[in-house]
C-alpha cells in the first residue's frame, strides 16, 4: 500500500527547502519511544529514552500506534515555508487552544476517536502541553547534534537548489530514501493508510530531518503548500564523536574558550540576555568579548527595539564549521 502525490513532469511548481528541527524531534520520538523503528541511530534512541518520562506514554500512543500514519496538522504547528527552530514550536503548541486540537481530531477520525486519540479527546490542552513538554525535553538533548549537523544541512540546500534550477529534482525526489520513488511524474511512499494526492500548483517544501534512513512525515493536502520531510543524507557521520568543546577544542585554542563558546552558540541571533544565559557569562565580561569579535570582523550587533541582538558572520560560521564539526 502506498500513498502517492502526483506532480507535473517535468516539475514545474516551486520547491524550496526549510530547516524545521521540531519535525526531527517528532520522528524521533516515534523512533524511539513508540516502537517506530526507522533505522535512528542507538545513540540518539538513548538520548531521547533518557529524557521520557511515565506521563508521556499516552502522547506517544496517540502518535505512533501502529497501522495508524494520519495524525492531526498541529502536532507540526508553524509555516512550513519558513525555518523554524524547536523553541517556537513548543510554545505555539503551549497556546493552541484546546478546540483547535478537537477540531483536526474530527477531521480525521470522525465524531469518535479510536483508542490512541481518547486522551487528547477527553483532555486536549493537557495533551498539547504534554507534547510540548516532551518535545522540548526531546529537543534538550538532541540540540547539540542538530547544531553539529549544520554544514550537512547547508550541503543539503546547496543540492536542493542545484537540482531545482537545473531541473533535475526528479533524481531527488527519487532518493529520499530506499522506499520512496518518483516515477512517471508521481512520487509514492509505504503507507498503512494510502492516499493520492495531486499537487497542482502548490509548493512543495522539502524538510530534512535527523532521523532514520527510512524516517518520512508528510503533509500533502494543504491548501497552499506540500512538504515533506526526508533523512538528512549521511546524517550517520554525527554519531562519531564530536570535537573536544572545551579549552582543547581546535576553535578554543585559536579564540579562547569564552569567544569560542559564544561563537558555537551563534547558529542563530541571539539577545544579550539570552547569550549571557547560555554560555554562563555575566554581562559586563560578554560585552567585553563581544568586543573584541566583532573587531574582527566575527560577529555583528543588530539593534532591534530595546533588544541588541548578537549575530554570526560569515567568517565565523565558516570558522566554525571547518573546526568543530565532525
Amino acid at each position: 500500500m502506498r500513498t502517492t502525490l502526483n506532480v507535473e513532469r517535468p516539475l514545474s511548481v516551486p520547491v524550496g527547502l526549510t530547516l524545521a528541527p521540531g519535525l526531527s524531534m517528532l520522528a524521533l520520538i516515534t523512533d524511539s519511544l513508540g516502537g517506530r523503528e526507522r533505522g535512528a541511530p542507538e545513540s540518539w534512541r538513548g538520548l531521547v529514552r533518557s529524557v521520557a518520562e511515565d506521563k508521556d506514554a499516552p502522547i506517544v500512543r496517540s502518535l505512533a500506534t501502529p497501522g495508524y500514519s494520519v495524525v492531526p496538522d498541529l502536532v507540526f504547528p508553524g509555516d512550513p515555508v519558513t525555518d523554524i527552530g524547536a523553541e517556537t514550536q513548543v510554545e505555539m503548541l503551549r497556546d493552541l487552544p484546546g478546540e483547535a486540537l478537537l477540531d483536526e481530531l474530527e477531521a480525521i477520525v470522525g465524531d469518535e476517536p479510536p483508542p490512541q486519540w481518547r486522551a487528547a479527546a477527553d483532555r486536549p490542552v493537557e495533551w498539547l502541553h504534554g507534547y510540548a513538554d516532551l518535545l522540548e525535553r526531546t529537543w534538550s538533548v538532541m540540540e547539540d547534534v542538530w547544531k553539529r549537523a549544520r554544514p550537512l544541512l547547508d550541503r543539503e540546500i546547496e543540492r536542493v537548489a542545484i537540482a531545482a534550477a537545473r531541473g533535475s529534482m526528479d533524481a531527488v525526489l527519487n532518493g529520499l530514501h530506499d522506499e520512496c520513488a518518483f516515477d512517471d511524474g508521481a512520487f509514492s511512499f509505504p503507507d498503512s493508510q494510502p492516499e493520492r494526492f495531486h499537487i497542482g500548483s502548490r509548493r512543495l517544501v522539502l524538510m530534512p530531518m535527523l532521523s532514520g534512513p527510512t524516517a518520512l512525515v508528510s503533509h500533502l493536502d494543504g491548501p497552499d503548500v506540500v512538504w515533506i520531510g526526508y533523512p538528512l543524507p549521511r546524517a550517520g557521520l554525527l554519531t562519531a564523536e564530536p570535537r573536544p568543546q572545551g579549552k582543547d577544542a581546535p576553535l578554543a585554542l585559536l579564540l579562547g574558550d569564552v569567544r569560542a563558546t559564544i561563537l558555537s552558540n551563534l547558529d542563530r541571533p541571539l539577545t544579550m540576555g539570552r547569550l549571557a544565559k547560555v554560555t554562563r557569562q555575566a554581562p559586563n565580561a560578554l560585552t567585553y568579548h563581544c568586543d573584541r569579535l566583532e573587531s574582527t570582523g566575527l560577529i555583528r550587533r543588530n539593534r532591534l527595539g530595546r533588544e541588541i541582538h548578537i549575530e554570526r558572520t560569515d567568517r565565523a560560521t565558516a570558522l566554525v564549521h571547518l573546526l568543530l564539526a565532525p
